[in-house]
């Protein structure tokens, strides 16, 4: 396999690095048809990669294959209809530029591990910069070419896609913890193509045609670049998830991104005061593109926090071993159960306290791994068969507390008893080892009057009876 590719290594760049040396030297006719199959040739390599790897690492290279496909599309568009298919074949490679971002945001969500908040702070950016670049390069010379405002459009998009692309591929090598050959061949071809459209823009208005022979060496040298990428061996490394991306909103990128938002409208505020010729195209398409990038940005965000916030409530009134509701939980729960049957003017609460029986010599003989398994799986147990509006707790070590509200207080007492006691009839498996377990159960019916402090002491009490009288028979 690593023979096979090494020779087609070897193949590819000298059919397209020969091509490449000679295009400047070739009569414009011949420049067109070199130029074609450079970059046609780059779907091969792209392909034969996609082949050979599971789906979910080879979505990304079918779409970047898709993508530089549609390109060479457009530039068979350019050769073969000339100034007629002039704006189809813009139309084209700006189809192909949005295909390869799409390959790019999957790369930073399977590389990135879905850095989705890094993926929407880089598009930002690359919209706010790309603005400016737009606005002191191109915008000028194009209004002095009187470019066809359609024309202008996808000049526009294509060169916000290319530096969302090469934002989404920054993204990606400064989380990476080593430098990827292929990741640096790709941000090589994506610097390249941006910087020939740029250049393109500024010296014939459009991407297609009249484009002078040096401005296409750009591009022949970025389809090289997108070509080898797949070839080369840490290209395997680049299809794998990457560490776990950080997303902290820290004051500088705060600012950072906060600048880049209000770039746009600034320098068009600035030309208007200056008497010059403000870009409605460019305060329009970067807005539409922005708006829905900051609203999900915010979203996400909010979706975090809640998440954050519900975690931390979780941690303060669960316990972390077995997940089950904690002291304090269970005291709440109690005091409202309370309040209820108060306000009815019907007793109604029932509470069991379940100690366990024999826990120390479990963890003596097994150790406190076991122990701990024992717990979570009573736990558990008990759980599994409780009603909606039940709840177990865990009160502290190795008792347990179950809260119940119901009007036939008697009926519902012994059914929880007896459903405690059946939940450990069958043995854990622990430690290699069958562990039988049991607990000593007390229950308690409250009068409406009692406290939630009171009632938990007289379950205690009741508990400690049932003990005894165990141990008595015993």
């Amino acid at each position: 396999m690593e023979q096979d590719v090494s020779k087609g290594r070897n193949w590819y760049l000298g059919v397209t690095g020969t091509l490449t040396v000679a295009h400047p030297l070739l009569p414009a006719e011949v420049r067109s048809v070199t130029y074609l199959v450079v970059s046609a040739c780059t779907v091969v390599p792209l392909t034969a990669l996609a082949r050979r790897s599971g789906w979910a690492q080879a979505r990304m290279w079918w779409m970047l294959a898709a993508a530089m496909a549609v390109l060479t599309f457009g530039n068979a568009a350019t050769t073969i209809g000339g100034d007629a298919m002039r704006l189809p074949a813009e139309l084209l490679l700006t189809v192909g530029h949005a295909g390869l971002l799409g390959a790019a945001v999957s790369l930073v969500l399977r590389r990135g591990r879905n850095d989705i908040g890094g993926l929407l702070d880089v598009s930002v950016t690359a919209i706010g910069l790309g603005g400016l670049v737009w606005t002191a390069l191109v915008f000028p010379r194009l209004r002095s070419l009187d470019t066809p405002q359609g024309e202008q459009m996808t000049l526009l998009m294509s060169m916000l896609i290319l530096l969302g692309v090469l934002g989404a591929l920054a993204r990606v090598w400064r989380m990476a913890e080593t430098r990827l050959p292929a990741l640096v061949m790709l941000l090589g071809a994506l610097l390249l193509a941006l910087t020939g459209n740029i250049l393109l823009a500024v010296t014939t208005g459009t991407m297609t045609t009249g484009r002078p022979g040096w401005t296409e060496m750009f591009f022949l040298l970025a389809y090289i670049l997108v070509g080898l990428a797949p070839l080369d061996a840490s290209v395997l490394e680049l299809q794998r998830a990457g560490p776990a991306p950080v997303d902290r909103l820290s004051t500088g990128r705060l600012v950072f991104l906060g600048a880049t938002l209000a770039v746009n409208p600034l320098v068009a505020g600035a030309r208007q005061v200056l008497d010059l010729h403000a870009d409605g195209l460019l305060l329009a398409v970067g807005t539409v593109l922005i708006v829905p990038l900051v609203m999900v940005r915010i979203g996400r965000l909010a979706t975090e926090r809640r998440a954050a916030e519900e975690a931390l409530r979780h941690q303060a009134t669960h316990d972390p071993l077995t997940g089950l509701p904690n002291r304090a939980d269970l005291i709440t729960r109690l005091q409202a159960a309370l309040a209820r049957e108060r306000a009815a003017g019907q007793p109604a609460v029932v509470l069991l306290f379940c100690d366990l029986n024999g826990f120390k010599a479990v963890n003596d003989r097994l150790g406190h791994t076991a122990g701990d398994q024992l717990l979570a799986g009573i736990g558990a147990r008990i759980r599994a068969g409780l009603r909606a509006h039940e709840t177990i707790a865990r009160y502290g070590g190795d008792e347990f507390l179950v809260l119940c509200e119901e009007p036939d207080q008697a009926q519902a007492a012994r059914r929880l008893t007896g459903h405690v006691e059946s939940a450990l009839a069958e043995p854990f498996a622990l430690a290699g080892t069958q562990v039988r377990a049991s607990c000593s159960v007390g229950a308690v019916l409250s009068d409406g009057r009692t406290g939630a402090d009171e009632l938990i002491t007289r379950a205690d009490q009741a508990m400690y009876g049932a003990k005894q009288r165990q141990h008595a028979v015993a």
